[in-house]
């Protein structure tokens, strides 16, 4: 089975609930098993900091799967956010690349797209 794979980002997720897109994805996730919508736990973290409790809303969304950062997803998002990219934007960057489990690697679905621009990951649009 091929798979579709998103990686959610902080801006994104705090985006749940209030806009169409991300809600459009989050419904077509939760009907299709060849979509899978990621969560880098630092974004979500990233997204807590701006809204408190966003992370229990997360935990009640079983479509959402989480990145666990180890110490390689930790100096990447580092290095990222030494050149000034924002932690949330940072962690969806090391999600997207690819890995054993998704060779292709995945789109960052975003709501803040310009964040990614030379960053060399493939984005998704979720304004349009």
């Amino acid at each position: 089975m091929i798979l579709e794979h998103y990686v959610l980002d902080a801006d994104t997720l705090l985006a749940l609930g209030g806009n169409k897109q991300v809600s459009a994805l989050v419904h077509v996730a939760a009907g299709d098993p060849t979509v899978r919508l990621w969560v880098p736990v630092a974004s979500a973290l990233e997204a807590e900091r701006e809204r408190t409790g966003i992370i229990d809303y997360l935990g009640i969304l079983d479509v959402l799967h989480t990145l666990d950062t180890d110490y390689g997803a930790a100096h990447t998002i580092a290095t990222l956010h030494r050149a000034g990219i924002p932690f949330g934007v940072a962690a969806a960057v090391h999600g997207a690349r690819p890995t054993l489990d998704r060779p292709d690697g995945a789109l960052v679905a975003t709501v803040r797209p310009d964040a990614y621009e030379g960053l060399g990951v493939p984005v998704m649009d979720l304004n349009r």
